[in-house]
């Protein structure tokens, strides 16, 4: 079977009829879209009758932990239903490692696939043998899922987020995913025409022509984008990709408008989408005088902001949620706006996890660890000029997060909860502990946090000025070599493996035993194993923010149980989107 299409002359009645056509199925192509979220509406509302007709959602009878009642229901046909669905559900969120590369989460590459595969059929369906229509269909289409790919991006307001009951970095792996296959349509609308122009002898005629080279100076921008976002790169300077992507993506809409003004209704999508959320996010953002000192003795940045009383309540109702800081004009180290130095800090927008919030003193702290980047260097430099009173002003966007949007972990859903941090990510976890406890004093929580040294333990202080690891829920492991006499009052306990830390704030030295395995990492399979050996029947929310590589470890841990039917909450918070 040979290629059907062909290069085919179309009267007037026919062009018209393709360009009809064009239109349908760029617009089904975008509405289909919403689809799955129309569904997942569609159970949500179908759950929520069930509840009110059954007496459901008046709360039903919650069997305590290993009691008969507990394994009847374990036993029960939907016990064993529901433990299915959770094994399927873990294995779909597993990632797929092939040929020692890591390709990402299985549900990624299963429902990218399956979205690819459905786009190309709405680029062959009605299109016979002419070639033109092919190649204009992968371009219409391509296009057509520039706006959705807008909307996954947002921050502020991300109706998929709202929908879905979930936060934009959760969504915004699948703008990655949909990114893929955008590149990958508008690419080969690109081969299509370039084929076509070289078929016909058109190739020096069409390279001086405005339309021609907007299309193609597109896909060379999706080229670029694509490029850029790969982990290689974003991994030697996530600035490089920021930049670009944020570029490109301003680009993007008035290139698409010059070269196929048929495609403007998408356009205007993609760009009124794209400047509401940030319109939206500047009049949130609040500038705040912020403290600026390093932790001695660590690579640790602290900053304690200090935000408007009627704002800080946002922050304090949210504990494990993010913000994004930036640095305004006056407070960058370079007052030239025409300097690189000075222009860098418009594209630094980074994340960091709220470490606490005072609503007494309506104050905001951000730990964060010191890189080669700008913002951080500016940080440190700032801090440890001794010229300075150590006070900037910094703007806060926020608060954004998965924890606004958590299940009550204070609440009887669950019996256990199990934190694992590693050095900064304490940061995520501390406040969820702190919460938790204040909520639910009898809550059973157990933190284990890993940190290089024990002076990156020593910031974390309570309103009342207690240490917060002056508790024994709290495990410390300090991966690093604690030589005698650190600074920062960190000493070794002798023969019972404790490190006992002294509070570095102030003249107060205040010091408790703190139970850790010293100059070992932890092992979180036993740790696992141990918390979930307690009860079989028990419901378990495990949550973790460190480095990918303890993330991963952790959850082919936790992954064993969850195999085995256990009832778990898992979260992993991480930046790395």
């Amino acid at each position: 079977m040979g290629w059907p299409y062909q290069f085919v002359d179309l009267d007037a009645a026919q062009l018209q009829a393709r360009r009809r056509a064009l239109d349908r199925y760029g617009l089904i192509a975008q509405l289909s879209a919403l689809v799955p979220v129309a569904l997942f509406l569609l159970y949500r509302l179908v759950a929520w009758a069930t509840a009110r007709v059954t007496g459901s959602s008046r709360g039903t009878y919650a069997a305590v932990p290993n009691s008969p009642v507990s394994k009847q229901q374990r036993l029960s046909t939907v016990g064993s239903w529901s433990a299915t669905a959770r094994k399927v559900a873990w294995w779909f969120g597993d990632d797929v490692v092939f040929l020692g590369w890591n390709w990402g989460p299985r549900d990624q590459i299963i429902g990218g696939v399956v979205w690819a595969m459905w786009l190309f059929v709405l680029c062959i369906v009605g299109t016979g043998n002419d070639y033109l229509h092919l190649t204009r269909r992968f371009g219409i289409v391509g296009v057509s899922q520039f706006p959705v790919q807008y909307l996954l991006s947002l921050k502020s307001l991300n109706p998929f987020a709202l929908a879905l009951k979930s936060s934009h970095e959760e969504v915004n792996r699948w703008h990655r995913v949909l990114g893929r296959i955008i590149y990958i349509f508008v690419t080969l609308h690109a081969v299509f025409y370039f084929n076509f122009y070289y078929q016909n002898n058109l190739l020096g005629q069409k390279i001086t022509s405005l339309v021609p080279v907007l299309g193609f100076t597109l896909s060379a921008s999706m080229h670029f984008l694509y490029g850029t976002a790969l982990s290689a790169v974003r991994r030697y300077s996530y600035r490089i990709f920021f930049i670009t992507h944020l570029l490109v993506a301003l680009a993007i809409p008035p290139v698409i408008y010059f070269h196929a003004h048929h495609a403007s209704f998408y356009v205007w999508e993609s760009l009124a989408v794209f400047l509401i959320d940030i319109a939206k996010r500047k009049f949130d953002t609040i500038v705040a005088d912020t403290k600026v000192e390093l932790v001695p003795g660590t690579d640790l940045i602290k900053l304690v902001g200090s935000i408007p009383e009627g704002k800080i309540d946002r922050f304090a109702k949210n504990p494990g949620t993010h913000i994004y800081l930036s640095v305004p004009a006056a407070s960058r180290p370079e007052r030239s706006p025409i300097k690189a130095a000075h222009l860098v800090f418009e594209f630094s927008f980074n994340p960091f996890s709220v470490a606490a919030v005072d609503e007494g003193a309506s104050e905001l702290t951000l730990v964060a660890r010191r890189h080669d980047g700008p913002m951080t260097s500016a940080f440190a430099k700032f801090a440890d000029d001794a010229s300075t009173d150590s006070h900037i002003k910094l703007a806060f966007d926020g608060p954004y997060g998965c924890a606004k949007r958590f299940p009550n972990l204070a609440g009887p859903e669950f019996d256990r909860i199990l934190l694992v941090a590693g050095g900064v990510g304490a940061t995520f976890t501390l406040p969820l502990y702190q919460w938790i406890l204040t909520e639910n004093p009898a809550a059973r929580v157990q933190m284990i946090w890993a940190v290089r040294s024990a002076g990156e333990a020593a910031w974390p202080v309570t309103a009342g000025g207690k240490r917060i690891l002056d508790d024994d829920s709290i495990q410390l492991f300090v991966t690093g070599d604690i030589p005698d006499g650190e600074s920062g009052g960190v000493r070794l306990s002798g023969g019972d493996e404790q490190v006992e830390l002294a509070r570095l704030h102030g003249s107060r030295r205040q010091a408790r035993r703190v139970s850790t395995l010293s100059d070992r990492r932890p092992n979180l399979q036993g740790i696992v194993d141990d918390f979930f050996r307690q009860g079989i029947e028990e419901r378990v929310a495990v949550l973790v923010c460190g480095p990918e590589a303890m993330a991963h470890e952790l959850r082919s841990h936790v992954g064993v149980w969850v195999r085995k039917g256990r009832y778990v909450l898992w979260h992993n918070e991480s930046f790395a989107w």
